[in-house]
């Protein structure tokens, strides 16, 4: 099978909560008019961003059902279906179909691990048949799965054995490897970048098409960094990509993931709190975020860049 290749940036999306901490799918109507406006070309959801290990099997669908209403020719909707039940996403993966979803996903199995690509390919081909007209990629993040096979040996076996494989969702620093899995089979698959902090480092690579989650709220940073690449000033795109490394670097200090979320809620865009373990902001942390941020000039300087869009 064939599958186009995905161009331009794909927001992994973070899962809206009420106050009361459950899913909130009225908000989504308004998600995905916040990113359309930002040129985003879809959604990654239910993902590492959207807490999909901490997500019940219903709230799965429910968010699958909601995004799937908001899917046009030009906004995709790829949904992960998860990665430690193969079961549960073979479920999901017929819903997926269903739903006419653009796409699926799936990441390594991180209690049980495979202990080779054999392994893993006989874990995913059940989950891609259950979708079988959907493109698939494996979501490869290794510094959380703890799974790091070849992907080169990984698209060799994938051929002939799961017909609807699109690609690799590469959440990986190894460079190398990524430009090797976009040139394999003269570009047979495709290869997504997914570290947002190290864009333009995927685009001397090679890549074309990324998945991250600092796109819901920052995406015209790095439109203009794909433009100054694109237009060989080496030097903009540098200094740009240097302002999402600086804003990136807070992360730690401001509880990791929820401090993303805590950006968006600042952005205009309020998904509530992130579930346990990950603690969420409380409103010092925010205030204390919120002035980091203006210290930095995010604020302004992404405002000045949406004017371009």
């Amino acid at each position: 099978m064939h599958f186009s290749k995905i161009t331009g940036l794909i927001a992994a999306t973070f899962t809206p909560f009420d106050k009361e901490g459950r899913v909130a799918t009225e908000l989504i109507p308004r998600y995905a008019r916040f990113l359309q406006k930002n040129q985003i070309q879809g959604v990654f959801i239910n993902g590492t961003t959207g807490e999909g290990s901490s997500l019940t099997f219903p709230e799965k669908l429910m968010l699958m059902e909601a995004w799937a209403k908001e899917q046009t020719a030009d906004f995709k909707v790829i949904a992960m279906l998860g990665g430690t039940s193969q079961e549960e996403a073979v479920q999901l993966g017929k819903k997926a179909q269903k739903w006419g979803l653009y796409g699926t996903a799936v990441t390594a199995p991180y209690y049980f691990r495979p202990l080779d690509v054999i392994q893993l390919s006989d874990y995913l081909a059940p989950i891609a048949r259950a979708a079988e007209s959907l493109p698939f990629y494996f979501y490869h993040i290794p510094l959380l799965t703890r799974v790091e096979p070849s992907m080169l040996a990984l698209l060799e076996h994938v051929a002939g054995k799961i017909p609807n494989f699109a690609g690799i969702k590469y959440t990986h620093h190894n460079l190398m490897e990524f430009n090797q899995c976009l040139r394999y089979k003269a570009g047979r698959w495709d290869a997504l970048w997914g570290w947002d902090e190290t864009y333009l480092a995927g685009l001397t690579m090679g890549a074309k098409g990324a998945v991250g989650s600092t796109y819901n709220f920052a995406a015209p940073l790095y439109h203009a960094i794909q433009q100054a690449f694109d237009a060989g000033r080496m030097d903009e795109a540098l200094r740009l990509q240097e302002k999402s490394i600086d804003f990136v670097d807070l992360y730690g200090s401001f509880g990791g993931p929820a401090a993303g979320k805590a950006i968006l809620k600042l952005s205009g865009l309020d998904c509530g709190s992130f579930r346990a373990p990950v603690a969420s902001l409380t409103p010092a942390q925010l205030h204390a975020l919120e002035g980091k941020l203006a210290e930095q000039g995010f604020f302004d300087l992404i405002g000045s860049l949406s004017h371009r869009l």
